[in-house]
């Protein structure tokens, strides 16, 4: 018996050894926490669905989980709605360093899907409607990010607010200045959709037409977002500024500037997500500003979701965006495989509690830090027993 045990333990060293060496470095820790809150996440749920439907349980988690891959077009419908998702949770993200909580996100991608929306029914090309929707969300983002440097009014009462002034501008425009030539003749209160001109050109993958060269936009700016969070000096003062505001006052750092920068490049980024909303190749949606509506939009405050799981990782918003969409996917067929037991609203349930279990993440990494210390000081007392051992063989 103690041999076989012998042999696990050798069997199982170089993993452990693996683990023990990139627990030290806090990105590795971050990716370790936010799988953890998935796998709970979805463990939580698999016992909600034993609950509701004991029977169809296995069937309903393997169908949660495999939905989005069982063909090339229900992938290329979740990579579609994941690309405007990895730009708010971007947003939010890069607000976050600083610490900040850009809670006027919702009204950024809003007023960036409206005019982004205007500039393609002018005729503009899909490059300038996605200029002009950074644009729109970066000014969005430059007000509270103003009134938080210069009157240190704070920054979610001032996004809140600026939330709804957006609502209500946008009803003001659409019914004043807007064109009746861009409006639907049938409901005056919507913009007709995004003209072909306007929308993201698509890659042209056979049965993924959604797919465009969004995602490759999405991963060039998470790429850039990634080197300037952590080989600038704009990026290191940011961080800074965002862990101890005192020490870096004391170093130099120009607070007013991170800030209103920081908020700034969080709005153009939620501009950007407000464009790609409405800019699918494949099935371009209309937008509604009459006030019976849901006009400001909801997917602001999803980026809250995708950056609270990916840590505020840039790199990490990639995938827990495509994991909240391949869980979105997968409404339709979870209903069906529990005869209508687990409906279309069940998988909202399983992405709040990731979402909640992952508010956790923090509690995950205090873990794994007092686990990574315990076995260097195990390893420590490992080394001296050894020396000491040599010492009397010596003498």
């Amino acid at each position: 018996m103690a041999n076989f045990k012998q042999n696990v333990s050798n069997a199982f060293r170089p993993v452990a050894n693996f683990f023990h060496r990139t627990n030290k470095k806090q990105g590795f820790r971050s990716v370790i926490a936010g799988v953890l809150s998935i796998l709970i996440g979805l463990f939580c749920g698999f016992i909600i669905m034993v609950c509701i439907k004991p029977d169809a349980a296995g069937a309903g988690l393997w169908t949660l989980i495999s939905t989005g891959f069982t063909s090339p077009a229900a992938f290329g419908r979740a990579l579609y709605k994941a690309t405007p998702m990895i730009f708010s949770g971007l947003g939010i993200a890069f607000a976050f360093k600083l610490g900040l909580f850009n809670i006027g996100i919702t009204g950024q991608v809003t007023i960036g899907a409206f005019c982004s929306l205007l500039a393609g029914l002018s005729g503009m090309n899909w490059f300038v409607c996605m200029l002009v929707g950074a644009i729109c969300g970066a000014i969005a983002g430059f007000i509270p990010g103003w009134l938080k440097a210069k009157f240190n009014v704070n920054e979610v009462l001032s996004g809140i607010m600026l939330n709804w002034v957006i609502y209500y501008i946008i009803g003001i425009l659409g019914n004043t200045v807007v064109p009746n030539s861009f409006k639907d003749k049938a409901s005056p209160s919507e913009l007709l959709m995004m003209p072909s001109s306007g929308q993201m050109p698509s890659l042209g993958i056979p049965q993924m037409e959604g797919v465009s060269v969004g995602i490759i936009i999405a991963i060039f700016v998470v790429i850039i977002v990634f080197v300037v969070l952590n080989m600038t000096t704009f990026g290191f003062e940011l961080k800074m500024t965002g862990r101890n505001k005192n020490a870096s006052t004391y170093a130099g750092v120009n607070q007013t500037k991170s800030t209103i920068l920081a908020l700034t490049i969080s709005g153009a980024l939620a501009g950007i997500c407000g464009y790609m909303l409405y800019a699918d190749p494949g099935a371009p949606s209309k937008f509604l500003w009459d006030s019976s509506s849901n006009t400001l939009l909801s997917d602001g405050f999803n980026g809250i979701s995708v950056s609270l799981i990916a840590q505020n990782s840039p790199i990490g918003c990639i995938f827990s965006s495509l994991l909240l969409t391949l869980i979105d996917v997968s409404k339709n067929s979870l209903k069906t495989v529990s005869n209508g037991y687990y409906n279309i609203h069940y998988t909202e349930l399983i992405k709040a509690v990731i979402i909640y279990i992952a508010a956790l993440s923090s509690f995950f990494n205090i873990l794994l830090i007092k686990w990574n210390d315990a076995n260097e000081l195990k390893d420590y007392f490992k080394r001296y027993k050894t020396k000491k051992q040599l010492k009397e063989e010596g003498k």
